[in-house]
């Protein structure tokens, strides 16, 4: 059995969840897997951090993947950066995906969010709001 890697499809299934109308309206539509320069504020960049599996013995393979979101805004507007990140863990917490290749297992498990008042994003100071969660899947 030829090894996957689950980040891609996952990530893509977690865009999928982030297109909700609402948390699309609050950032403008910048909802990144990679931030371009120069992009306005709000925005939210979403990252897959780490895979590894976690199947034990036998065959197949069961991905552990952490999921990260940041929610950056401009200095002077944390309770925005805030606002916009209650939503999003609104929509993963807990979440079902639809996985390329893969049968989720468990739903989306949110670990706890970190809110960093003075980081810089392209030179640009900003508040930056960071959430984890673990995403687990099974080879299908």
């Amino acid at each position: 059995m030829p090894i996957l890697t689950a980040d891609s499809p996952v990530s893509e299934a977690i865009f999928g969840l982030l297109q909700d109308a609402t948390l699309q309206t609050d950032v403008g539509g910048r909802i990144f897997d990679d931030i371009p320069q120069d992009t306005i504020r709000p925005c939210v960049l979403y990252e897959i951090l780490t895979e590894k599996d976690i199947r034990g013995f036998g065959t197949g393979g069961l991905p552990e993947l952490d999921l990260r979101t940041h929610v950056f805004s401009d200095v002077g507007s944390l309770s925005e950066a805030q606002a916009i990140n209650k939503s999003i863990v609104a929509l993963l917490k807990d979440a079902a995906i639809t996985v390329t290749g893969y049968a989720q297992c468990g739903l989306i498990f949110y670990r706890n969010t970190v809110t960093l008042r003075s980081e810089e994003l392209f030179g640009q100071k900003v508040h930056e709001v960071v959430s984890l969660f673990t995403v687990f899947v099974e080879q299908s």
